[in-house]
């Protein structure tokens, strides 16, 4: 069958040959994507060049969560976690100029994340893994430059460095700035790295938007429901489920646990139609910001 295909597209002057690294090819591609206002550089491996292409708000609530916020915290910033290249910046820039920390770990990715964020004003980034706490792991990559996954492992062929949120920005400016948003997407580590920003949280009591992948997180040994459902003894209420693609599937407060928890259980496996959660937390105080948020994503 192989060389009958390969004999007709040698009538019309074609051949097919059979390149072992096209991968690799693709990663040295650079591509230019339409994210909000924005043109993003993302290497040509990067699968969220397709995201955009073919859903031009994906992603966009995190745009018009971050302006709803800046309604009651005009002084506001945000801390983006798993910046990736820039996108999630990139939305939120579209719609309200506030100052954004990126954070990302993956050396390709951190490449293009400083490139894409000089187009922007009040961006500052910073090249890091983060974690619960300050170590040092054997790790194996998958996926990575695009959407690097990282998993411990002892048998791991790197080591890498973590660090908690709470020391990386421990330091000023970012000890003094007043940051309402942390937006987490790093496949798995989201509640990881959660417990490692207790003092950020405490001291800023932000608005939580980080992604909850049961599939991903049991692969590197992660639960999360306690994590999840923590916060609720520190003064965060209402809590929103999103599906992958950004529309908004349940709201309810932290007091239901039981509520939270079949969601966990249900988000693993692959009988699960929905793939992945966003999850968004608001503190108590801001359950007015809420409100104003989910009545907007309704529609």
């Amino acid at each position: 069958m192989k060389g009958i295909i390969r004999s007709f597209f040698n009538r019309f002057g074609y051949d097919i040959v059979k390149t072992e690294n096209w991968h690799l090819l693709r990663k040295e591609l650079k591509n230019q994507v339409k994210v909000g206002n924005y043109e993003i550089s993302m290497p040509g491996d990067n699968t969220l060049q397709n995201t955009y292409h073919l859903y031009p708000d994906f992603n966009g609530h995190l745009g018009r969560l971050a302006a709803v916020i800046a309604k009651k915290y005009p002084d506001m910033t945000v801390v983006d976690i798993g910046a990736n290249v820039g996108d999630t910046i990139a939305i939120i820039k579209t719609l309200i100029d506030v100052p954004v920390i990126g954070i990302e770990g993956d050396d390709i990715s951190y490449q293009y994340l400083e490139k894409n964020a000089t187009q922007f004003s009040k961006v500052t980034t910073i090249k890091t893994f983060l974690g619960d706490k300050k170590h040092d792991q054997k790790v194996k990559f998958e996926s990575k430059g695009s959407n690097t996954t990282i998993i411990p492992s002892d048998t791991g062929d790197t080591t890498i460095s973590f660090k908690p949120l709470d020391e990386v920005l421990a330091d000023e400016p970012y000890h003094s700035a007043n940051i309402k948003l942390i937006k987490l997407d790093i496949e798995g580590f989201d509640t990881i790295v959660l417990r490692g920003a207790g003092e950020v949280i405490a001291k800023n009591q932000p608005v939580l938007f980080f992604e909850y992948n049961r599939d991903v997180m049991e692969h590197i040994g992660e639960d999360g429901l306690s994590t999840l459902l923590s916060f609720g003894r520190f003064g965060y209420n209402k809590i929103a489920f999103f599906d992958y693609m950004g529309r908004l599937l349940l709201v309810t407060t932290m007091q239901n646990t039981d509520e939270i928890t079949y969601l966990h259980q249900y988000a693993i496996g692959k009988n699960n139609l929905l793939g992945y959660y966003d999850i968004c937390l608001f503190h108590q105080q801001d359950d007015a910001v809420a409100t104003d948020f989910l009545k907007g994503e309704e529609n």
